[in-house]
């Protein structure tokens, strides 16, 4: 069915390449943000709550668990009544809950917070990616996307150094008033973004979208528990996968749309996706492993990011401008190498300063070659241009798996073998990664200039 699109004002595209795409990246890296800034501030949030660094870490986990629950449907929202005011209410959602995890009495209200703030980053994220993706022709969508992991880099920098030093000197709930004010600001800025186009298809199913949120949320819970809390959630994942596996076979539009997984290709690229939010997870230990293996303090160790951080936004851009002229599978095969050793340079033999500098820079690399614009290119061909903003939602789904599991199991891993184990099975998952991203193909029907890899 064709899909009906209102008007937006003449100029509507010029603006959007200007001060309304600046305001899109606002809100993406206020969210990006939110997960590095932390980073730092996870040891001191465990002492303050009397509780370990691996069900803080977990908190994560939450975030995206929520995020994952929210971003398809969020996509879908804003492909049917507009990403500009579906892009405003994943503002407020997102501030609004930094504001309660600010405030947070007690571990489950922070818990709570991180949920709603998890919600309000799948709401921002697909709707800002796919309007500023919109405003760029198709031969340079691999810039446009190549400018958000730009933005991803940018957050990676101020966030451990900003995390840092606000718990340092100001306490862990400074990192919240200050993403509650950047956010606001950010909302205040929306209002004068223009119009953006609406479509009549129908939306995906909500009850999936929870049952496949309990779904996940009850694997990773009963990694995480022991004894009869983990055979409760495990038994709540398993009614919830039942759940699921009947919406999505029933559901007139299922919450996971089938239609990339009808080719090896598709299913490949969502399980690579996973794989690729696993990676990005381990950032959340590295100042802990600094702090412990290097005996650095809390803000130093944010400090410690810089590397990646530096190497990750410089090289993002990059990345996009590669995605144009040799292809997206090219470029994600590079990045998940560099994965692969920046993970075993921490697993093998003594963590030195020197050895540590080496693996942030890998790592660096292999975020800005993996995270934005070569995975969200490739997504995008899978679909026809009016479903965008679901093409980003699905591959933002399962990447969050992997960025929700990712914490718990990183965990396990370091339960036995320390952060040499941790790393490893970073070095792991890149190298299954390559495996996988090496057989994706492309639909032949794209042109040259997408579908090229």
């Amino acid at each position: 069915m064709r899909a009906r699109r209102r008007a937006a004002p003449a100029g509507a595209v010029a603006p959007a390449m200007g001060g309304g795409l600046a305001v899109y990246l606002m809100g993406v890296f206020v969210g990006a943000l939110d997960v590095n800034v932390l980073a730092p501030a996870l040891p001191v949030i465990a002492r303050s709550f009397h509780t370990t660094l691996a069900w803080t870490a977990w908190t994560v986990t939450a975030y995206t668990v929520a995020y994952a629950a929210s971003t398809v449907l969020a996509g879908a929202v804003g492909d049917r009544v507009g990403r500009r005011g579906t892009y405003r209410v994943g503002l407020g959602l997102f501030g609004a809950a930094s504001l309660l995890a600010a405030l947070a009495p007690n571990f489950a209200v922070f818990v709570l917070a991180r949920v709603v703030q998890g919600a309000g980053a799948g709401v921002v994220y697909p709707n800002a990616q796919a309007q500023g993706v919109q405003a760029f022709p198709p031969e340079r969508r691999g810039l446009a996307l190549g400018l958000f992991g730009a933005v991803f880099g940018l957050a990676s920098i101020v966030g451990p150094n900003v995390g840092g030093a606000l718990t340092q000197f100001f306490g862990w709930p400074s990192v919240f008033w200050f993403t509650a004010a950047f956010s606001a600001a950010t909302l205040v800025a929306t209002v004068r973004l223009p119009a953006t186009a609406v479509s009549t298809r129908p939306m995906p199913d909500v009850w999936g979208g929870l049952a496949f949120a309990t779904l996940l949320g009850g694997v990773l819970l009963a990694l995480a528990a022991g004894g009869a809390a983990r055979a409760g959630c495990a038994l709540a994942a398993a009614a919830a996968a039942v759940a699921f596996a009947w919406r999505q076979r029933t559901a007139p539009v299922p919450f996971v749309d089938p239609t990339p997984f009808a080719r090896a290709s598709g299913a490949l690229l969502m399980a690579g996706a996973a794989l690729i939010g696993l990676n990005m997870s381990a950032a959340v230990f590295v100042p802990a492993l600094a702090q412990r293996e290097l005996g650095l303090g809390v803000l130093a160790s944010g400090v410690a990011l810089m590397p990646a951080a530096l190497s990750g936004a410089v090289l993002a851009g990059v990345g996009g401008v590669l995605v144009d002229r040799v292809g997206a599978r090219r470029v994600l095969l590079i990045g998940l190498g560099a994965g692969v050793v920046g993970g075993l340079l921490l697993a093998l033999g003594r963590v030195t300063m020197p050895v540590f500098v080496l693996a942030m820079v890998a790592f660096g690399l292999a975020t800005a070659f993996t995270m934005g614009a070569p995975i969200n290119r490739i997504a995008i061909a899978m679909y026809a241009d009016e479903q965008a903003g679901e093409a980003l939602s699905l591959v933002a789904v399962f990447r969050s798996v992997g960025l929700a599991a990712g914490p718990v199991l990183l965990t396990l891993a370091a339960r036995y073998h320390g952060f040499s184990g941790m790393f490893g099975a970073v070095a792991l998952a890149s190298a299954l990664g390559v495996v996988l991203f090496a057989r994706v193909r492309l639909p032949a029907t794209r042109s040259r200039a997408v579908a090229r890899a």
